[in-house]
């Protein structure tokens, strides 16, 4: 190995341990700049199918920057989210713009590793340029490749059933024009949406089927569906997909009925979805999930009411969740001692050694009897985790 390798690898190191960081920077400025009205920032289950393509595309980069020798990557990732993106209606010079975007991003990195990974200023000048004009000629061949993905999309979209339903729900969900009929669903009826993802979402479509007239249900991605049942509800729909799936996640909303129900029980699904994701749950109802779902609209004040209400009692290790369950089981029992006892299978006198201990780890002003303790300890799972496909 030369000593530009080494030193190529040592930037790449730097970065590569930062690297969730840096998909996290480019998606908040690809979502507000690029396609802040696109589906694919919009809906969560899309969105977290964009977050797991950009990272898996992020790290394939940061990976061959020190292989000078080799052509550009042509990820598989890409060619996903242009056909995403064809299938979702989001404009072409939008999602060009969008790689744009994620290159600046990720030359500000390139820079902050310079400064801060401790290389020889020369060496990282040196290794600064190479990877620089490596960024520029990748990101030329990516722009390239999404464009011909995309118009291919386009020119297949068109005698697509499966892209014609789409086009037809989603005339119903944007609220914009006259609505639309729904082929063979009855839109004036009861509705409970239903909103899966990973292998889930093939077993939900195949139970939509057998439901013929009283189910409607659309891919938005290969593993991504939407469904709407008028008949059944939604324990029903759970069962019967977990009865197929091993895998994956499902959310759905409560029932609604007419249009304006046919659009809340979704915005509800997809909800409950975007919890089950983040939290590692199978399934959940909009209503048992409703302050998850609050918690994650906003999750940079989610994380400051936990680390407020909380103090050192967010910290993570055996003992500190131990403490948390008794007194989560504390609250949900009335703050009854005895009872939260008898729930965790523990002497009285256990009980109240773990909220003692608990008592000196929150902020001095937090009461135990507070709702916004119950509230903070209910979030915290939020505050640690990230959206992973299963």
């Amino acid at each position: 190995m030369t000593t530009h390798d080494s030193s190529v690898r040592e930037f790449t190191d730097w970065l590569l341990k930062r690297q969730q960081d840096l998909v996290d920077k480019i998606l908040t400025a690809v979502w507000r700049d690029g396609i802040p009205t696109s589906p694919l920032a919009t809906d969560p289950a899309l969105a977290t199918v964009v977050w797991l393509e950009t990272e898996k595309l992020v790290t394939q980069l940061l990976e061959e920057l020190g292989n000078s020798l080799r052509d550009p990557i042509q990820p598989h990732g890409a060619r996903h989210l242009a056909r995403l993106a064809a299938l979702h209606e989001t404009p072409l010079d939008d999602v060009i713009s969008s790689y744009r975007i994620a290159q600046g991003v990720i030359q500000d990195a390139f820079f902050q590793a310079a400064q801060e990974s401790g290389m020889r200023p020369s060496a990282a000048l040196d290794v600064l340029h190479h990877c620089c004009r490596r960024l520029l000629h990748q990101t030329e061949v990516l722009i390239g490749l999404v464009t011909t993905e995309y118009t291919d999309e386009v020119e297949l979209i068109g005698g697509d059933e499966n892209a014609l339903r789409l086009q037809a729900v989603r005339s119903v969900l944007d609220e914009v024009g006259p609505v639309t009929e729904l082929p063979g669903y009855d839109l004036n009826a009861e509705h409970v949406a239903v909103v899966a993802q990973g292998p889930a979402a093939a077993c939900l479509a195949a139970f939509a089927r057998e439901c013929e007239e009283s189910a409607f249900a659309v891919f938005t991605d290969r593993s991504v569906v939407w469904a709407w049942f008028s008949s059944v509800g939604p324990e029903t729909v759970r069962e019967a997909v977990w009865e197929r799936a091993q895998r994956g996640w499902l959310g759905a909303g409560e029932p609604g009925k007419g249009v304006a129900g046919f659009r809340r029980t979704h915005r509800e699904a997809q909800s409950a979805s975007r919890v089950c994701s983040w939290t590692g749950r199978k399934s959940a109802r909009f209503a048992d999930i409703e302050p998850e779902a609050i918690g994650l609209a906003d999750i940079d004040a989610t994380r400051a009411l936990v680390h407020r209400r909380l103090g050192q009692l967010a910290e993570e290790g055996a003992r500190h969740d131990s403490l948390r369950k008794t007194l989560e089981v504390y609250l949900a029992s009335g703050q009854n001692a005895r009872s939260a006892a008898f729930k965790l299978g523990l002497t009285e006198r256990t009980v109240a050694n773990r909220l003692q201990a608990a008592r000196a780890l929150l902020p001095s002003d937090t009461r135990l009897s507070s709702l916004e303790l119950a509230l903070a300890l209910r979030l915290l799972p939020l505050t640690t985790k990230r959206p992973a496909m299963r």
